[in-house]
């Protein structure tokens, strides 16, 4: 009886060790390949590892089957979830050291037909909390967001799709702000980490604290500033209108192609134009774009193609573009950018939305401003040979 207890006790340790060094390792090769997210895919016959590195997943190994379950369960454990709940979708996170840095992981599961597929974000800190200057505004941009964060009452809005940037402006621009006079106040989902001396609150529907219920004990909280992690419904947004008429400076994120879409959006979901007008200061679109490869670069000649997309005559020397290499994954590419287009709102712009004019005319309204555009700032991005042509119309397509 001693012996079969001794016997199985070694077999738990010896699959707790299993479980332990091959999860650690396939975190510490996200961590090594600069992945973002690091996808677990069940499939029929094997268990696929997939890390999504500057904005593209790639493929990385096909485990075998039966080390699914080690790997998966490893993960739920760590990251305080129900280890015998296999049927619904789960949410957590957990903590990795890793060469002396803290990596926090945000953790998703969710049922296939052949086992719980997982996906984890990893955030560093350090990646986080950039200076604005080196996040990729040029010089007039930076100059504008600067001016429109000293703003003391108001909205601004940050627009993009997901994995576009629009968080790490929000945390570098709340850095600039975090100073003892400012008290700030967030609400988010998730918390992507936690700021010193920032008050952060994370909501939880499942008890029925959204936005709208948090904003409104936000407004008893004295704030100065407030961070709204995203903009989804009226109730949301009308708060946010009410606290910056109140004299605060609200930041928050918002879905939508264009500025003139966006200020149609938030007048379909009951904010009167006037008051679109007098609260919104400005608009600020973000995407990334990959650098090209530092180690396997090499100059090339533009294209006829790639000539008229930049609007280049003749074939300007001092272009570059990666050849692949493994430090890129053959990509060609290693490291983001964020190109930016800054919008303030003038007395014209104010004008056009208390006017209540048609989309079409408030798009012509800023093509007259030449403000820089997504696109242009792709554009310069490509003349100081950062990226690609090829890169630009992935991200911003031809048009504007």
């Amino acid at each position: 009886m001693v012996k079969s207890n001794h016997m199985a006790k070694k077999k738990e340790d010896e699959i707790n060790y299993r479980q332990s060094d091959l999860t650690d390792t396939i975190l510490q090769n996200a961590i090594q390949s600069r992945a973002s997210d690091i996808h677990l895919d069940p499939e029929i016959k094997s268990f696929r590892v997939r890390f999504r590195i500057d904005g593209t997943l790639y493929e990385i190994e096909n485990l075998a089957k039966d080390v699914q379950e080690i790997v998966i369960s490893r993960i739920k454990v760590l990251a305080g979830m129900d280890i015998m709940e296999h049927r619904i979708p789960q949410d957590g996170h957990l903590e990795f050291m890793f060469q002396a840095t803290n990596y926090n992981l945000r953790v998703s599961t969710f049922p296939t037909p052949h086992g719980e597929a997982v996906v984890l974000r990893l955030l560093n800190r350090e990646n986080m909390l950039l200076p604005l200057e080196n996040l990729g505004l040029d010089a007039d941009q930076l100059e504008d967001i600067n001016s429109l964060i000293q703003s003391p009452y108001g909205i601004i809005l940050i627009t993009g799709p997901s994995n576009s940037g629009k968080t790490t402006l929000l945390y570098s621009i709340l850095n600039v702000l975090n100073t003892p006079e400012n008290n700030i106040v967030t609400v988010e989902e998730p918390i992507e980490f936690q700021m010193e001396n920032i008050r952060q609150m994370q909501i939880d529907a499942s008890i029925g604290l959204t936005f709208s219920k948090a904003m409104k004990a936000i407004l008893r909280q004295d704030p100065e500033i407030i961070m709204l992690g995203e903009i989804r419904d009226p109730d949301t947004i009308q708060m946010a209108a009410q606290a910056a008429l109140s004299g605060r400076l609200v930041f928050s994120t918002f879905h939508t192609f264009d500025v003139p879409a966006l200020v149609m959006r938030l007048i379909e979901m009951g904010i009167p134009s006037s008051i679109v007008s007098h609260t919104l200061l400005g608009v600020v679109s973000v995407r990334l774009i990959r650098r090209v490869c530092s180690s396997c670069k090499a100059p090339y000649s533009l294209s006829e193609f790639e000539q008229k997309f930049l609007g280049d005559q003749e074939k300007t020397p001092g272009f570059q573009k990666g050849k692949g290499c493994k430090a890129c994954q053959n990509s060609g590419y290693l490291g983001r950018i964020g190109i930016f287009e800054v919008l303030r709102f003038d007395e014209d712009i104010q004008s056009h939305i208390l006017a209540k004019k048609s989309i079409a005319s408030f798009r012509t309204l800023l093509k007259e401003k030449q403000i820089k555009t997504l696109r242009g700032a792709a554009v310069e991005k490509v003349r100081q040979g950062i990226t690609t042509v090829e890169e630009v119309l992935r991200v911003v397509g031809r048009g504007d």
